[in-house]
């Protein structure tokens, strides 16, 4: 399921860093009124080997904003709208009931006022292939040791010929972790329309991330595009990464 939240900020904008991805992720943990739930997902998930997955995922900040280079900051003004999904309806509906009931939030310490929240849930046809346009930017890695023996992450580009093959396989482990068994058909994912411009290089608890906006296409069977779709497609989906929309 799909959350949809319209805030104002009472001071007329919303200041943040460039890189908010964490500010918007402990607005939302704050904001989870069943303290079991958010134990659980901050600190367990579902277990695949010794990976763990929230299974949600939650888009950048839609509206009217102007960037502050020097001060490294976006300033947000007006409406402005986020989206929150899971494969987890229990906290599609805590979320949605937080905010309804409580109205008046804080994030990054400056008031904001919810305006409008509304749930729906995604039903795709059954079709041979999908596009879908990114919410938040895309990304998958993986890690290794180089020759001094030190960690290193290798952040895949659409146009690599791995780049498919690991987002198939990051889907894999989520879907098994959280069925209990291994996807039975394959997944694969083309870049439609993803340029230059599509890149996003961003932080994220000291962390430097690559990641990749634009379209893309999936060859998969529909409930495992509603998988994605709720879950968020590729890693570090907790994080604000791999939310997307479904386009004709």
């Amino acid at each position: 399921m799909r959350l949809t939240v319209h805030f104002q900020p009472e001071n007329g904008e919303l200041i943040l860093p460039l890189n908010y991805g964490e500010i918007l992720q402990g607005f939302l943990y704050r904001s989870i009124h069943d303290l079991e739930l958010a134990d659980f997902l901050h600190n367990e998930g579902f277990a695949k080997d010794r990976r763990k997955f929230k299974l949600f995922t939650f888009s950048r900040l839609a509206g009217n904003y102007r960037i502050d280079a020097g001060a490294k900051q976006i300033r947000f003004e007006g409406p402005i709208r986020w989206q929150i999904s899971s494969l987890l309806d229990r906290l599609i509906a805590d979320l949605g009931q937080s905010f309804l009931f409580r109205e008046k939030f804080t994030i990054h310490d400056q008031p904001v006022r919810m305006e409008e929240t509304s749930v729906h849930s995604f039903r795709p046809e059954k079709r041979e292939s999908y596009r879908i346009r990114m919410l938040s930017p895309l990304t998958v890695f993986s890690t290794y040791e180089d020759a001094a023996g030190k960690k290193k992450t290798h952040y895949y580009s659409p146009s690599d010929l791995a780049f498919s093959d690991m987002v198939e396989k990051n889907f894999s482990h989520k879907y098994e972790a959280y069925y209990g068994r291994p996807p039975e058909e394959r997944l694969r994912v083309r870049p439609v329309k993803v340029s230059p411009r599509d890149k996003v290089v961003t932080v994220f608890k000291g962390t430097r991330i690559t990641a990749w906006n634009g379209i893309y296409e999936l060859v998969c069977p529909p409930d495992y595009l509603k998988f994605l779709y709720d879950a968020g497609i590729g890693a570090k989906n907790s994080q604000g990464f791999g939310m997307f929309e479904s386009v004709e």
